[in-house]
Formats: structure tokens, C-alpha cells, sequence
């Protein structure tokens, strides 16, 4: 699979400015400068997270929607208890040092755009006791992260059927 694919794939929801962020794991793909060049004029950045052997988490976000999911005040909240700065280019250097330190810190869900009374309820119950689990756990609102879960999933159902058809994946970035 290459990056675009990958990204389509993985990353469609922000893509279609639907989510803050998302992340994508990758190894050794070609044409990705090219691609992040083309998608940075899009207003989509990217934040290369954690590289082990050969393998990289990267993160693929929307500056504004991300820098407004983070004002939520429970968000604001969550990342103030792990001592997170205000500003969101230290918060995303923050959240690239707790990947250091921390396999995979639970407050990533606050980025990439999970309700944060379920990030909440993860870091509570260490994840244990969910309502409901799909991409994320669900300690709160069921209904409301089912409709999101839908929304998300159809938006990834037809970028991919857009892109394999020929669509460019700029054409699928969503000018914000």
C-alpha cells in the first residue's frame, strides 16, 4: 500500500475535515514528501511521532479543528492533569515525548477527536468497564459515538471507492 493509499485508508476522516487528527503507522513509503507537500497547501500537517526500527507513527492533523477539539474544557482538563503547556505546537511536542516515555499515552484520544468523557472514562477505568468498544471505548454517550462511528466509516467507505476510481488525494483533502 503507498502513503496515499495509506492515508486515504486510514486517515480519510481527516481528511474530509470530519476529525482533528488521526494516525497512521508506516514504514519506508515512497512519494510521501511529495504527497505532504501537496496535502501541507490543503492545510493538512503532519507530526512524526515515535520511529523504532524502521516503523514510524506519524500524525496527520488539521491545525484549527485540532487547536478547537483541545479547548473543550474537559479536554483542556485531561491534558492540564499530564501537565501539558497551553499552546498547541508545545502540546504536540508534549504528546511526541509522552510517546517516547509511554507506549501509547491514553490522552492521544483527546487529539484524535474521541469524546473526551470517553478519554475520561478510559484513563478512570483503565480501560476496563466500556459501554462499548469500536475504535475507541465508550464510557458515556453510546448513541452519540455509534453515529460518529457511522459517519467516520462512510466517509472512509467512499474515499476509498473515490480514490481506487482515480480521484487524487487532493481533490479528497477538504480546503478547511
Amino acid at each position: 500500500m503507498d502513503f496515499e493509499e495509506l492515508l486515504v485508508t486510514h486517515a480519510s476522516p481527516t481528511l474530509a475535515n470530519l476529525k482533528p487528527a488521526s494516525l497512521i503507522s508506516l514504514k519506508n513509503l515512497i512519494n510521501k514528501k511529495e504527497c505532504q507537500e501537496r496535502l501541507e497547501k490543503r492545510g493538512l500537517l503532519f507530526l512524526p511521532l515515535v520511529n523504532c526500527n524502521g516503523q514510524r507513527l506519524l500524525l496527520i492533523y488539521r491545525k484549527d479543528k485540532l487547536e478547537r477539539t483541545l479547548s473543550n474544557p474537559l479536554a483542556s482538563k485531561i491534558l492540564e492533569y499530564f501537565k501539558y503547556p497551553d499552546s498547541l505546537n508545545e502540546r504536540l511536542e508534549f504528546l511526541r515525548k509522552r510517546f517516547l516515555s509511554t507506549p501509547c499515552p491514553h490522552e492521544v484520544g483527546i487529539f484524535l477527536g474521541y469524546p473526551p468523557d470517553d478519554v475520561k472514562g478510559f484513563i478512570e477505568n483503565n480501560g476496563q468497564r466500556a459501554l462499548y468498544s469500536g475504535l475507541w471505548k465508550v464510557y458515556s454517550d453510546k448513541e452519540n459515538a455509534e453515529k460518529i462511528l457511522q459517519k467516520w466509516a462512510k466517509c472512509r467507505r467512499k474515499y476509498l471507492e473515490c480514490f481506487l476510481s482515480g480521484t487524487d488525494i487532493t481533490r479528497l483533502c477538504v480546503t478547511a
